[in-house]
């Protein structure tokens, strides 16, 4: 299944009052737009949460349901692409006319590294060109932190697809155990178990404990 809503607003941030002026409305909690494309054959339905998360869909205007080869990506016919590119440059649009670039996926994630920006004066470097951020001391080059975009069962191994950014920090072995009690925290994921722990980013713990946590792995790493 293509979700080409996460493939163009991934590290996008939206200004609300911008959504209102190209024709979003704000409904239930939520900003709502639409625009038939394809000479009127498909219309496009846009919803923006409060907290920034866009979902869409397309529908096939002559039987009024969701156009699903769209999302499909072995239907590669010359219509279907062209649906399809249609669709990416309504979504290009809005992300050019009403986003900013930041450098993470969650809000939480680039919360925490403007805290950690106001903090230390770092700035996370992204060494291997992906969506994975360290944050290191200037004296040492030796990482603090650093954050990535997994999958769900990258942690739980449950099968679950659902991306999230996760902040890896050192700890101090012996607070281990009581630390991977608390919700929202895990063994390190692709870093050592016994030094490391794996928070997720998806507010589950508040920004003052995440921060509280980066201090501790800032003193052990310096």
């Amino acid at each position: 299944m293509i979700h080409i809503e996460d493939e163009i607003f991934l590290k996008k941030k939206f200004d609300f009052e911008k959504l209102k002026t190209i024709g979003f409305s704000f409904e239930d909690d939520k900003y709502v737009y639409s625009e038939d494309f394809m000479n009127e054959n498909f219309k496009a339905i846009l919803c923006v949460s409060s907290l920034g998360a866009i979902t869409g869909e397309v529908i096939d205007n002559s039987s009024n349901e969701e156009y699903m080869p769209l999302r499909i990506e072995s239907f590669d016919g010359e219509y279907v692409c062209k649906v399809r590119e249609a669709y990416k440059n309504i979504l290009k649009r809005i992300a050019d006319a009403c986003c900013t670039d930041v450098f993470f996926a969650c809000n939480q994630a680039n919360r925490i590294t403007n805290l950690i920006n106001k903090s230390y004066g770092v700035k996370p470097d992204f060494p291997w060109n992906d969506d994975n951020g360290v944050f290191r001391h200037f004296h040492n080059n030796k990482w603090f932190s650093l954050i990535m975009y997994v999958k769900w069962d990258a942690l739980l191994k449950n099968g679950d697809s659902q991306m999230l950014n996760i902040m890896n920090v050192k700890i101090d072995p012996s607070k281990r155990e009581e630390l991977q009690k608390i919700d929202g925290i895990y063994p390190a994921f692709h870093m050592n178990h016994k030094m490391w722990i794996s928070i997720v980013l998806d507010e589950t713990i508040r920004d003052e404990k995440v921060m509280e946590l980066i201090q501790h792995s800032f003193d052990l790493t310096k």
